[in-house]
Parts: C-alpha cells; sequence; structure tokens
C-alpha cells in the first residue's frame, strides 16, 4: 500500500509538474500575443495617422490649385478686359470720339500753322501710327496692373494670407 501511495504521490507530482509547464507555456503565449496586438495597434494607428495627414495635405493643396486656378482665370479676364479697352480706345481715336494728349498731336499742331507755314511741312501721315500706339501703351499699362495684381494675390495665397 505504501508502495501504492508513494506511485500516486510520484503521479501526482507528475502531473502537477507537467501542468506547471503547460501553464507557463501559455502565459509565454498568451504574452506574446498581447505584444503583438499592442504592436499591431501601434502600427494600425500610424497608418490611420499618416492616412489622415496625407488627407489634409491633399485637401489643402486642392483647396490652393481651386484658388490659384480662380486667380489665373480672373487675370485672364482682366488682361481680356484691357485688351478690349485698348481695342476700344483705338477705335475711339479713329472716329475722333478721344483725343491724344498734346505731344501726340504734332500733325494737328502742324495743320493749324498759316498756310506758309503749313506748306513748307511735311505731313508725317502717320496719325494712325500714333493712334496704334497709344492703344498698345494704354493696353499694355492695364495688362500689366491685371498681371501685377494676379501675381500679388497669387504670392499672398502660397504664403498662407487671405484675401
Amino acid at each position: 500500500m505504501i508502495r501504492a501511495l508513494i506511485v500516486a504521490i510520484l503521479l501526482l507530482l507528475a502531473v502537477i509538474v507537467w501542468q506547471r509547464g503547460s501553464v507557463s507555456i501559455a502565459h509565454r503565449a498568451a504574452d506574446q500575443a498581447a505584444s503583438s496586438r499592442d504592436a499591431m495597434e501601434a502600427e494600425r494607428d500610424a497608418a490611420r495617422a499618416e492616412a489622415n495627414g496625407v488627407a489634409e495635405t491633399l485637401k489643402a493643396e486642392r483647396s490652393s490649385a481651386a484658388a490659384a486656378n480662380s486667380l489665373a482665370s480672373k487675370y485672364e479676364k482682366e488682361k481680356n478686359d484691357a485688351q478690349k479697352a485698348s481695342d476700344r480706345l483705338v477705335a475711339d481715336l479713329l472716329a475722333g470720339n478721344q483725343r491724344l494728349h498734346q505731344r501726340w498731336q504734332a500733325s494737328v499742331a502742324t495743320a493749324e500753322l498759316s498756310a506758309a507755314a503749313a506748306a513748307a511741312s511735311q505731313p508725317d501721315g502717320r496719325a494712325d501710327d500714333r493712334i496704334e500706339s497709344a492703344g498698345r501703351a494704354v493696353g499694355a499699362a492695364a495688362q500689366c496692373d491685371a498681371q501685377v495684381r494676379g501675381l500679388q494675390a497669387y504670392a499672398l495665397l502660397c504664403s498662407g494670407g487671405a484675401r
């Protein structure tokens, strides 16, 4: 009977040792799983943060591009308006509805001279050229103004300012 009791105790000790090993292995596996889970959650959170950052950057770039396109269309409109104003000025000068500044009126001044002086003078025949030059000058100035306004607005946009 003592032998049976010793064998039973040894068997119980063997079961206890085996069970303890199994529990230890299970704890290590659980710790590894928790560690892996934490690492995966950290990677997921980092990926979400990066995706959110990319989305915000994309949103800002799209907004900036839309504002730049708006500025470009405004500039083109102002440039076209300047060309139309230049063409209108040339037409008004040719029709006599507008007059050139005195220094551009050389042929008018010579035409008003006395008959003897007028006969001696050579008409320059370039009144149309002066009119077109005046129109080009006015148009170029208006186009430059439109370009400066557009570039200033774009610089303000790029620097983060709002208008």
